[in-house]
């Protein structure tokens, strides 16, 4: 995104928890973009102005609710009245679709040379879901002889964030004009939905 964004003419400024992702948007972009290793709730205040913020790829899923809060009121101090805040979350279907039964669900896709497991786990007493990750992809092989394939495994946990959380949480930090999108669409998010894109702006008050 980043990269586009510069393309179009856009000033950018990225920030990531990773420096490894960070170092390899470095090498895609060049010196002259700024890039920052920090994490979520926190935007350092040398890093704004910003006429606009964006949160990307369900970043904002990882927060309980008390650090979207403080996320809010980080993003609402980085921008200037009339700025737009935009993020995208798991939406409603999502959570419905993979997470409706304490049972464990799995789902796998074995393309050629690379295979996926995701095992979807949920809790009823729990304000989260996880979602294991499972890669195998081809090792090197030895003698010429058929690849052995290396697994990876990943654990995510996910918080479920409900519209009308989100929508008292924006206007507790000063947002208005505060709308979701189906999956970046035009279209209002409804309970089907897979993925929420949400739009807010700083009010000048």
């Amino acid at each position: 995104m980043l990269g586009e964004l510069a393309r179009r003419g856009y000033a950018v400024t990225g920030l990531d928890r990773s420096a490894a992702m960070l170092e390899r948007a470095r090498r895609r972009l060049g010196e002259e973009t700024t890039l920052i290793h920090a994490a979520l709730p926190h935007i350092p205040a040398e890093a704004g102005p910003f006429d606009a913020v964006v949160s990307a790829a369900g970043g904002l899923n990882y927060l309980p609710e008390e650090q979207i809060s403080a996320t809010f009121a980080a993003v609402a101090r980085a921008l200037p009245a009339g700025g737009t805040f935009t993020f995208d979350v798991f939406g409603r279907g999502f959570f419905r679709k993979f997470f409706d039964s304490s049972a464990p669900r799995v789902m796998a896709l074995e393309l050629d040379d690379i295979a996926y497991i995701w095992t979807f786990t949920a809790s009823p007493e729990a304000p989260f879901v996880d979602m294991a990750y499972t890669q195998f992809t081809p090792a090197p092989a030895a003698d010429g002889g058929e690849p052995p394939f290396l697994r990876t495994r990943d654990l995510h946990r996910y918080y479920p964030l409900p519209h009308t959380t989100v929508r008292r949480l924006a206007a507790e930090h000063g947002f208005t004009d505060i709308k979701a999108y189906d999956n970046y669409s035009t279209d209002p998010s409804g309970p089907d939905s897979l993925y929420d894109t949400w739009t807010m702006v700083r009010s000048s008050s």
